[in-house]
């Protein structure tokens, strides 16, 4: 384990929350976070996965088990951060659930996952995050949308709905907070590998049976999200959140598409 305390940092003194924190790009944005001297609140689901990912990350993390898509839960979790802190400097909204299918054999289940999580799940977060980024004088909400919404993804229908209303919501907050100096950014990500994400999760959980994961191979579409150099990895995708919440108060970013090329 690597400390990654530090009392210096283009972060120090600021408070984030990563929601998504115990893996992929929402790991790799608490672990950036924390080394520049954020105190990071991990939100995740699992406590036990939070646990570990606290013990490994060290110093200025600390998880707060939170269910996005239950507003209860949030708001629970959120009283946590205003107790502790009393404000809130950056919301990272980074939690989310894919499960490609075809569309006539999707279980409601699964359409309800995804649609509580991807789309309620930041909603419910910002709402409870704006008292605490006014108490901060400001600060940053930085949204994770994908690429699905600019080019045609097959078998991810409600995915790509979901993602689309985040890109809404992004320009709705950005458009009410932006006297307050609340900025909202829109992060349109391709994929990414590494701390636990990647492209063929969820195929090999969910839908082998469907043969979805085949299908997107032969149609190309697996070889054009990951990009001639090879897919992005998460250590990329932290850097630009970091970029984002460090720009100068006068510069707003509303929407930025990182992939890979």
């Amino acid at each position: 384990m690597s400390d990654l305390s530090t009392t210096g940092g283009q972060l120090a003194g600021k408070v984030a929350v990563v929601t998504g924190a115990t893996s992929g790009s929402g790991k790799a944005i608490a672990r950036l976070f924390a080394k520049e001297g954020a105190d990071v609140v991990l939100m995740a689901r699992g406590a036990e996965r939070l646990q570990e990912v606290e013990a490994e990350l060290e110093g200025k993390v600390f998880g707060v088990v939170t269910d996005v898509s239950d507003p209860d839960s949030v708001r629970a979790g959120f009283a946590q951060v205003a107790e502790r802190f009393g404000k809130l400097d950056i919301l990272i909204n980074n939690a989310a659930l894919q499960r490609p299918s075809p569309f006539e054999d999707l279980e409601d289940d699964e359409i309800m996952a995804q649609v509580s999580t991807n789309l309620m799940g930041p909603i419910y977060t910002a709402r409870s995050a704006i008292p605490l980024l006014r108490a901060a004088g400001g600060g940053d909400i930085v949204n994770t949308s994908s690429e699905s919404t600019l080019e045609v993804f097959p078998f991810q229908s409600v995915y790509v709905i979901t993602k689309a209303g985040v890109n809404q919501l992004g320009k709705q907050l950005a458009y009410e907070f932006e006297k307050e100096e609340i900025r909202t950014t829109t992060v349109i990500q391709g994929v990414a590998l590494g701390e636990g994400g990647g492209v063929t999760d969820w195929d090999q959980e969910h839908h082998d049976v469907s043969g979805v994961w085949q299908r997107l191979v032969d149609e190309g579409t697996i070889n054009r999200i990951i990009g001639k150099h090879g897919p992005m990895n998460v250590e990329d995708v932290a850097a630009c959140h970091l970029f984002i919440v460090t720009r100068p108060r006068g510069q707003k970013l509303d929407v930025i598409r990182v992939r890979a090329y």
